[in-house]
Formats: structure tokens, C-alpha cells, sequence
């Protein structure tokens, strides 16, 4: 039987300097006839921790260090249970004395908590739905736990058809659960803390104290995917969905799938995910994304369009699905979303950026000069948005004013190969071509692949400069990507101009048959 002994010492010290609080009880429990050391133990540290958290969620509510208004309204109702609830994944239990007589295990432990770092971390975590429900996990796993104990002991004394054997089993069960449970949380504490690889050696104690805890398995799983162990996190994942399938663990799976690019794999996880949370908008746009990454525009609007339905008021869902409309090339839808998203989070620059790339498809260029402009001036550091609004000046063929955007991106990222690229453009019709070829060789250097328009462009430069040689060589380049007619006719003409006759008229006839008609032209002048 186990006797509870009214906690009779609660001792709160206050630092002035430091503004910590420590909260410190005494437990004892009488073992019972099932009860051994180790379940006394683990029993006691389960009870104490309790009571403790109790106490910082009761400080936590007297002192006003949180109030509903602080996390969006949550935990109106239980308020003090919520918060030592998620308190335990922000704390740390310190065992001051402990002793064991054979007949009762007698146990004094406490907890310190800073106030400003206590107020914060809280904010954090309850902002973080998924560790939230981990930690209201852990607790259920911890009450029925105690509970199948409870029930062991009290049927102790009662005769039924379940052999001692099974009950010593069972009980031996439960111990080991709240064992594993005490690891577990222990682990979640140092992952809180981004300690990852510190974490995984508790959640490894925690598995070896109970093989079925798949909370244990899960969270091994989470720390391993942090540290970019992705097949670790996959396979932990698969374990505590053997154990029991749930939605935390498909998530993770799911998102270690994506990290392989196995997308087909990962939306069948996420799909177990949704039948989990049929109104949660994460896994909708989650799924959105990996649909999108296989191309599957439609069905990533399909699910954004959900993620509305649920939240009209949600900006990264009308965000999503306006950038796969323009997949699409449903330019005036994606406008519509990108306004709606604006009209939610006006001080966000992203859908400025888009809704700007957007109007440039549709060829509204003083349209979309407007809406980098405003991105830029609420993220000065956008680099991205001034080479945008530099193209756009360059298609109004401004291109006097398009290359101080091209070097203001180029400021902010010094290794922006585009910036490069658009400046010697830029320059090239600006009949710059010295300067033209500086940019366009360092495009160039910085990105090799894909590159045909820079090679192209440098190309013409050096024939304009007469460097005939040098064009030929960027020409030849240039048709390794794209053998057009345009390159093929320059290179020829350049090759005329070195002596090259047969080769050149062999390219300006390549030419002629990609349907350059001057090239005939010259044919007949040069060649004939």
C-alpha cells in the first residue's frame, strides 16, 4: 500500500541578483510487497516531480509571470495543470537527498527556475504545438502508468483469476515506464537546448528502460533528424509507428522522406498525418509542398485551397498557392493571392517580391517595379528584389537605371551569379562591352551550369571588340547548351573574319536550317 506523507516542506529561496526561485519538497513512499528499490525510486521522482511542477505552475499564475493574453488566449481554463505540464520540458529535477530502509523510500528533490528565462522559454513552447502535445503525452503515459501501479496494488489483496506472475509483470511494466519516462525527459530538457547528441543518450536510456515507450523512439528520432541523420530519423520513426501509430511520428517520418527527395513516400506519411489531423493547416501546406515538388501544382493547390477553407485569415496559405498558380502560369491568379496575402500581413516583404515577379510575367513591368520597391523598403538587405526590379527597368529597356539595382544586389550578396549576369547585359546593350565582359566572365566563374545566355552575350561583346578568337571560343561554348541559330550565325561571321571560310560558312548554313534566313544572305556574299 502506498502511504502518502503530506509534503510538509516547501521552501521558495529568492536570489535578488539572479531572480531564480527554487522550490524544494520531500516525498516518502512505503514500498508495497510488489515494490523493490528501483520501483520505489522511480515512483518517488514521479510523485515529487509532479507536486513540484505543481508548484511552479501555481508560481507561474500568482505572480502574473504569464497570463492567457500572453499565449493567444491558450489555457483559459486549468491554467496551472498546462503550465507544469509544459514546465517540465523547460526544467530541470534536482535530487538533493534520497534514502531507502527496506520499508520506505524517503526522497527530497527541487527545482530552480530564473523568472525572465522561465516567461520566455514558456512563450516559446507553447507556441510550438508539437512540443506541447509531446509533453501532454509524456504526461499520459506517466498517469496511466501510475494508475495500472494503483490498480496492481490494490488488487493485491483481492482474488482473481490473474496469476502473481502476470501482476509482477505487469507491475515490472509500469516501473519500467516511469523509469523510461524520467530519461525521456530528461532528453526533451537537453533538446530544448539544442543538445542534440546529449539528448539522444538519454532517449537511448529511455528505450533500454521500456522497448514499447514510442515517445522515446520518436523524439530519438527528432534529435537525429537536427543533427541530419535523416535514415536514423526515418528509422526511429518506423518504430514507434510499429509500437503505435500516431501522428507526430508519421510527421517525422514524412519530413525525413522529403530530405531524400522521396516524395511520393513522404505525401503517403503525410497523408496518415491528415487522417490524424484532418483541420490542422501545417500537415495541408506540408503535403502542398511535396505534391509541388513532384510537380503536382494542382494538387498543392488543392490543399492550400484546404488550408484556407480552415483558415481564411492564414497568409502562408494563400502565399503557397499563389506561387503554384504561377507554376501554372495563372499569372492574375497568383496576383490575387499575393494581394490577399498583403492585405494579412502588409509588413511581410516575400509576397511584395512575388506578387512583383507575377505582373512581370503578365509583362506589367512599372507594375511590378512598384511592388519590389515596396519590398525593398521594408527589407533593405533584399538582394533578390533589386536584381527583380532591375530586370524589369531592363524590359522597359532602362537599362541606365537597371544597373544600379543590379549593383545594390550585388553589395548585399557579393556571390549572386544573376546580378552578374543581367549587369553585363545590361552593359552589353548599353554598348559597354569591355565592362560587359568583366560581369558576364564572373557569372561565369561562379556558376558553370545553364549558363548559355552569359556565354552568348560575352560572346557578341568580343565580337563587337573584334576579338574574333575569343567570341568563337564563348560561341562554342554557347552551343553546347542550346545550338540556336544565333550563336551558330555570330560564330560563323567570326570565323570568316579569321580566314576560317569553310568552317565558318558550314556554321552560317547550321544557321540557315534553324531558320536564320540573313545567314542565306551572307552565304551568297562570303561563300559562294
Amino acid at each position: 500500500m502506498k502511504i502518502l506523507v503530506t509534503i510538509f516542506l516547501i521552501l521558495l529561496f529568492f536570489y535578488a541578483g539572479a531572480q531564480e526561485k527554487t522550490f524544494i519538497k520531500e516525498y516518502s513512499y512505503r514500498a508495497s510487497e510488489m515494490d523493490s528499490k528501483i520501483s520505489c525510486r522511480a515512483i518517488a521522482i514521479n510523485e515529487i516531480r509532479s507536486a513540484l511542477l505543481n508548484e511552479v505552475g501555481v508560481y507561474v499564475e500568482s505572480e502574473s509571470l504569464l497570463k492567457t493574453t500572453d499565449v493567444s488566449g491558450k489555457f483559459s481554463q486549468d491554467f496551472v495543470e498546462n503550465i507544469a505540464t509544459i514546465s517540465a520540458g523547460i526544467t530541470k529535477l534536482e535530487v538533493l537527498e534520497e534514502s531507502w530502509n527496506g520499508e520506505t523510500f524517503w526522497m527530497k528533490a527541487s527545482i530552480t527556475v530564473d523568472n525572465k528565462n522561465l516567461k520566455e522559454s514558456l512563450k516559446q513552447l507553447i507556441n510550438d504545438r508539437q512540443k506541447v502535445k509531446e509533453l501532454e503525452d509524456i504526461k499520459k503515459q506517466l498517469n496511466d502508468a501510475t494508475e495500472e501501479l494503483d490498480k496492481l496494488k490494490r488488487e493485491q489483496t483481492t482474488q482473481n483469476a490473474e496469476s502473481e506472475k502476470d501482476k509482477s509483470e505487469k507491475y515490472t511494466l509500469g516501473v519500467n515506464t516511469l523509469i523510461s519516462a524520467e530519461f525521456l525527459i530528461s532528453g526533451k530538457s537537453k533538446a530544448n537546448k539544442k543538445d542534440y547528441h546529449g539528448s539522444i543518450l538519454e532517449f537511448d536510456k529511455a528505450i533500454e528502460s521500456a522497448a514499447n515507450n514510442y515517445l522515446a523512439y520518436n523524439s530519438r528520432g527528432v534529435s537525429k533528424y537536427f543533427l541530419k541523420d535523416f535514415q536514423g530519423a526515418i528509422d526511429d520513426a518506423t518504430s514507434a509507428i510499429e509500437i503505435y501509430p500516431n501522428s507526430a511520428s508519421y510527421f517525422l517520418r514524412a519530413l525525413s522522406k522529403v530530405e531524400f527527395s522521396d516524395y511520393q513516400g513522404a505525401i503517403a506519411d503525410f497523408n496518415k498525418v491528415i487522417e490524424f489531423n484532418p483541420s490542422d493547416k501545417i500537415y495541408l501546406l506540408a503535403r502542398a509542398n511535396a505534391k509541388g515538388k513532384l510537380q503536382d501544382y494542382q494538387g498543392a493547390i488543392s490543399d492550400c485551397s484546404t488550408a484556407i477553407e480552415i483558415n481564411p485569415s492564414d497568409g502562408e496559405a494563400y502565399g503557397m498557392r499563389g506561387f503554384y498558380k504561377r507554376k501554372l502560369k495563372d499569372f492574375k491568379g497568383s496576383i490575387v493571392d499575393f494581394s490577399k496575402v498583403i492585405e494579412i500581413e502588409p509588413n511581410n516583404p516575400l509576397p511584395y517580391q512575388d506578387r512583383g515577379l507575377s505582373k512581370s510575367d503578365l509583362h506589367d513591368f512599372r507594375g511590378a517595379i512598384v511592388d519590389f520597391t515596396s519590398a525593398i523598403k521594408l527589407n533593405p538587405n533584399d538582394f533578390e528584389s533589386y536584381n527583380y526590379r532591375g530586370e524589369a527597368k531592363a524590359n522597359l529597356e532602362d537599362f541606365q537605371a537597371a544597373i544600379p539595382d543590379y549593383t545594390s544586389a550585388l553589395k548585399i550578396n557579393p556571390n549572386y551569379a544573376a546580378a552578374y549576369t543581367n549587369r553585363g547585359f545590361s552593359k552589353y546593350f548599353l554598348k559597354e562591352y569591355k565592362l560587359a565582359i568583366t560581369d558576364l566572365t564572373k557569372a561565369i566563374e561562379m556558376e558553370q551550369n545553364e549558363m548559355l545566355a552569359p556565354y552568348s552575350i560575352r560572346g557578341l561583346s568580343k565580337y563587337y571588340l573584334q576579338d574574333f578568337r575569343g567570341a568563337i571560343v564563348d560561341f562554342t561554348k554557347a552551343i553546347e547548351f542550346d545550338p540556336n541559330s544565333v550563336v551558330y550565325f555570330y560564330r560563323g561571321l567570326a570565323k570568316l573574319a579569321l580566314g576560317q571560310k569553310e568552317s565558318g560558312c558550314l556554321d552560317l548554313s547550321k544557321a540557315g536550317e534553324l531558320g536564320d534566313e540573313e545567314a542565306y544572305e551572307h552565304i551568297k556574299k562570303y561563300c559562294n
